[in-house]
């Protein structure tokens, strides 16, 4: 085996271990039949009462905390019922273990069709845009660009979901910091797990747990579900507070890529701050 696969599985056994020690923290022992107790030293369930759950021994799922052992398909099915993990962590618990398929190469497709690049200008005012895996902003429309504060105004290396959230203090202040934040980290996290090692993915949370304690709070609660569709707030310098829904449609043959689009109910004060933004990035664009 060479010393970056070793690097590798070692990573990935970490990130196991780490990712089960924090599920079994959110439980509660009266929640599984267990008498809560005083003088509990840890949060959540102890490593007996998940092995007891599992059927497996307590030397076991210390080792497997410790990232020392490979779990079987079955071994992992128990954890997720003891667990009560929901489809989207069990799916994580799988992937961390090695035991499903690995994903495209992150960021193996960043060409946008140009199909996907006449939707966008379509749309509009409505605010799209194209991501990658790594969240990595790849096409937007005009709309999309002046609601983040000009995605061509960052260099090319910042133009990135993730980062301007949580780095950029002109975005954390239209976003209140937010863009349901937790969601952008589970996507990323979900990214790390099922891609193939990517240094750039890699290199993004390095940097975003190096520069955000928002961002290292969320990382370190291991969440996994993502998200498809919600509401968010801005609170624009230009048009004032928009409440926004925004549905996320995967890309097929896409190599990860998502087209995110934010729309206003009509006849909402929303929709008449939207259609003035959409007036304000046409202006611009054409200016431009």
């Amino acid at each position: 085996m060479s010393a970056s696969v070793g690097c590798d599985n070692r990573h990935m056994n970490d990130e196991l271990g780490a990712f089960l020690r924090s599920r079994r923290a959110k439980i509660r022992p009266e929640d599984v039949g267990f008498k809560p107790g005083r003088g509990r030293r840890v949060q959540g369930l102890r490593r007996e009462e998940v092995a007891a759950l599992a059927s497996v021994s307590v030397d076991y799922i210390s080792r497997l905390e410790q990232g020392r052992i490979h779990p079987s398909a079955p071994v992992l099915d128990s954890l997720a019922r003891a667990l009560r993990l929901d489809p989207g962590e069990r799916a994580h618990l799988f992937a961390l273990a090695g035991r499903a398929p690995a994903a495209a190469d992150v960021g193996s497709l960043e060409e946008v069709r140009p199909v996907l690049l006449r939707l966008l200008a379509a749309v509009e005012p409505a605010p799209a845009f194209v991501l990658d895996a790594r969240l990595d902003l790849l096409a937007w429309n005009a709309t999309a660009s002046l609601l983040f504060g000009g995605f061509e105004l960052r260099p090319p290396e910042e133009r990135n979901l993730a980062r301007l959230v949580f780095l950029d203090p002109e975005v954390r202040a239209i976003v209140g910091g937010g863009l349901a934040g937790s969601g952008l980290v589970a996507w990323l996290r979900i990214s790390r797990a099922r891609g193939r090692t990517d240094p750039r993915l890699e290199a993004l949370v390095a940097h975003l747990l190096e520069g955000s304690a928002a961002f290292r709070e969320l990382w370190d609660e291991h969440r996994v579900a993502r998200k498809t569709h919600g509401r968010m707030t801005f609170h624009h310098p230009q048009v004032g507070r928009l409440d926004l829904d925004w549905e996320r449609l995967n890309v097929s043959g896409g190599g990860g890529q998502a087209l995110m689009v934010y729309s206003a109910e009509p006849g909402t004060p929303s929709a008449t701050a939207l259609a003035l933004l959409g007036t304000l990035a046409a202006t611009v664009a054409h200016e431009g």
